[in-house]
């Protein structure tokens, strides 16, 4: 009768304990105008975010709004007795040309010595089609917030210097600016990034430096609610995402890069306001950053220790340990599982065949759950990566990888019991540990606690009674859930749906250690009763149009016109691929009714093979294309001298030439920039120089040549945000379930120019 009621123990343990650390790992409550002085309180944050961002509109670099934030934010220094200077100076991306005018703010609060400042960085900037409350509002304030408290304090024995970069959006230009640049820049020892992509969630540990001991048991043994998983760090690395802590780590700075990342439909959209923004977060944010800046700037910084991996909140409790000790712990916990094996008088080869079966219901999970989702692409045409109806895709996650999971367990029991399978998963599980230990070892917390947690209860499960050694190895799904379906929640928040490889190899961890908890269970009656849930799942998901104003389909507006064959063309593109190699975000009504569906058009002069889907031919704007205003030429016509201007305020241009051209650098003001010649993508063969934030200015640019250069052909884009006013119906239709998105609609003139 024990034995027939352990699966359903199980199941109903899995759904306790995930609940238990779901709720345990919540941002905490806001604090509002009562709380000390010495204390941080969002609710004050939010107020200087909502008269920051009073227009609630979005202020990219070199616009007049971005400049009016700024003069905002110096008077908030002012009001909190900080002294502050401007940096205003051109800079440019370290990966790519794409160049701007930065003006960064720095402020300053003197410390007790003249040792290394402690940094609290943030961007105030915004996309073109984002008021810009989560990305980086919320980490502007957090700033300001601390900054206060601080200042009541001071001095500590470091000083504390705030840097609110210009131009992130851009290509982290603000951050570039200030560790090439300024003077002050050499004497920052530690820098403590803040940055948003979203709209809610918890305030975490996204990256740290690589020596990070000093700074992660500062940040542990001062935070009342720490959050974050070394694992990120390892993901981080492999991902195109950027922040300005990339310019830290190159400047070969200490540091740690705090990041939240909830409701991510809302990022780089005109959904990411101040309305919208969840006070839980930017409490979250102070949370972090000014019980930790109290730490280090009252701290030696001579030693920053060694590289320590954190595994986050296990029900409360905050994990980390050096990172050296995981290959010891990996050999301590086999050597406990194999003198557990022995013990337990487990017959050996069908431990060994356990061994094979694992990574079998391991697949089986996966599997099933890429199936489940492949299906919902078919009937839907569409996956939504963060659907304004979630429930369908949720159940449908649930539903497709619980049937995985039984049916890798009904495998297994086929040819080894349940005390074999156990011992199995486990040997297999440490494998895992050990491949992930040598090769990834910043993501071996996920693995290394759950393994040793899990050997010592297989060894103390040798001195009970054979009968009630299955009910006391339920606890091995104790440590083991929060580093796996835990972590779920936070993926598909951060990851969304499109990128569900993301989360289903932590649900397939999951089966591997409950599943020999199920072999009780009816296999085939348990995956029919799943199976009708998952179907209705996968018909709603199907059907059902899941987006909704909170949650919006992300389409932009892109008008081309290419002024020498007078040829204009509109094409909706959103937050997805869209062109002639890849399937596009199905358009829904009444957007669909405006473009060619069916076929794909090459739009864009210089990229003949580039042809893009959804797309309309239109009527000319009527503007003016971008001028060179004069051109000198100089050294012997290896370097030429240009000055660049929108006819029509457009906030950026492009300067393409191509690779024949031989361009060797080129000059904006007293900086040289090495061109990068771009190998993919729509600029693939040509050099590119970016400026951004233009509008009304006229833009000296030098190039510099390998060679001297009679006659140098290239294409000279303008590009604004505003759109032609024919266009005015289909940006009218395109509202409430439709958004723009990162950089939202374009109004792109194109022309060839030879210089």
């Amino acid at each position: 009768m024990l034995k027939n009621r352990l699966s359903v123990l199980a199941i109903f343990l899995t759904f306790i304990l995930f609940f238990v650390q779901h709720f345990t790992t919540q941002p905490p409550s806001p604090k509002g105008l009562d709380t000390p002085e010495n204390q941080f309180s969002a609710v004050r944050a939010h107020n200087i975010l909502k008269s920051l961002l009073r227009e609630n509109k979005p202020h990219p670099v070199g616009s007049d709004l971005n400049k009016i934030i700024k003069e905002r934010l110096k008077n908030e220094l002012d009001q909190l007795g900080i002294e502050h200077q401007e940096q205003k100076t051109w800079a440019c991306a370290s990966r790519f040309a794409s160049c701007a005018e930065v003006e960064n703010l720095i402020g300053i609060i003197p410390g007790k010595t003249d040792l290394p400042y402690l940094a609290i960085m943030a961007h105030y900037d915004s996309v073109p089609m984002a008021p810009g409350a989560g990305d980086d509002g919320a980490g502007v304030v957090a700033i300001l917030e601390t900054a206060r408290a601080l200042k009541l304090e001071a001095p500590y024995k470091h000083p504390i210097m705030l840097i609110l970069t210009d131009a992130e959006e851009n290509g982290l230009i603000g951050a570039e600016a200030f560790f090439k640049q300024h003077p002050l820049a050499k004497e920052v020892g530690i820098v403590l990034n803040i940055e948003g992509s979203g709209s809610s969630g918890s305030s975490m540990v996204l990256r740290t430096s690589d020596s990070n001991e000093l700074l992660i048991k500062s940040y542990s043994s001062e935070n009342t609610s720490p959050y974050g998983f070394s694992f990120i760090k390892e993901i981080f690395k492999r991902m195109p995402n950027d922040t300005d802590f990339s310019v830290v780590e190159r400047a070969k700075i200490s540091g740690i890069d705090f990041a939240f990342a909830g409701e991510r439909n809302h990022y780089h959209t005109p959904n990411d306001t101040v309305g919208n923004i969840d006070l839980r977060t930017i409490q979250h944010h102070g949370e972090n950053i000014l019980p930790l800046s109290r730490k280090l700037a009252s701290v030696d910084w001579q030693n920053m220790g060694d590289e320590f991996v954190y595994g986050g909140e296990i029900y409360g409790i905050w994990t980390q340990w050096k990172s050296s000790y995981s290959l010891f712990i990996c050999i301590f916990s086999a050597l406990l599982l194999i003198t557990t094996l022995i013990r337990s008088n487990t017959n050996i080869k069908k431990t060994a065949l356990g061994v094979v079966f694992s990574p079998l219901t391991l697949l089986t999970t996966i599997l099933s759950g890429v199936t489940g989702f492949y299906l919902l692409s078919f009937l839907s045409g569409n996956v939504v990566s963060w659907p304004g109806i979630d429930w369908p895709y949720r159940l449908l996650l649930i539903g497709t990888t619980s049937i995985g999971a039984l049916i890798g367990t009904a495998i297994s029991r086929k040819f080894v019991n349940q005390n074999e399978m156990v011992f199995g998963s486990w040997f297999f599980w440490l494998i895992l540990t050990l491949t992930i230990t040598i090769f990834l070892p910043d993501a071996a917390n996920v693995f290394i606690l759950p393994l040793i947690f899990a050997s010592i209860l297989l060894f103390l499960a040798t001195f009970l009674k054979e009968e009630n050694q299955p009910i006391f190895l339920l606890l091995t799904l104790v440590v083991t859930l929060p580093l796996t379906l835990g972590l779920i929640f936070s993926l598909e928040q951060s990851q969304g749906y499109k990128l569900v490889w993301a989360v289903l190899p932590f649900a397939g961890l999951y089966a591997l250690i409950i599943s020999p908890f199920l072999y009780s269970l009816n296999i085939k009656s348990t995956i029919s009763y799943v199976g009708v849930v998952t179907f209705v799942a996968l018909m709603v998901g199907s059907f059902a149009n899941l987006y909704t104003e909170k949650r919006p389909q992300h389409v932009n507006i892109h008008f081309y016109e290419d002024l020498d064959s007078a040829k204009s063309f509109i094409h909706l593109s959103g937050n997805y691929k869209n062109n002639s190699s890849d399937d596009p975000e199905p358009l829904i009504e009444p957007l669909s009714s405006f473009v060619d569906t069916q076929t794909t058009k090459t739009l864009i002069p210089f990229r003949k093979e580039y042809a893009l889907r959804y797309w309309a031919e239109t009527s000319s704007s009527g503007w003016k294309g971008p001028l060179i205003e004069k051109q000198e030429k100089l050294n012997g016509s290896k370097s030429l001298k240009l000055n660049l201007k929108s006819t029509r305020s457009a906030s950026r241009m492009v300067l393409l030439l191509p690779k024949e051209s031989n361009l060797e650098s080129f000059n904006l003001g007293s900086l040289e920039i090495q061109p990068t010649l771009s190998s993919w993508g729509l600029y693939k063969g040509y050099y590119v120089v970016y400026l951004n934030g233009v509008y009304d200015k006229e833009v000296e640019l030098t190039l510099n040549f390998e060679t001297s250069q009679k006659e140098v052909n290239g294409y000279l884009i303008d590009i604004s945000t505003k759109l032609p006013n024919h266009l005015d119906d289909l940006y009218k239709q395109r509202s409430g379930i439709f958004s723009p998105v990162h950089r939202g609609d374009q109004a792109i003139l194109i022309k060839k120019i030879s210089i």
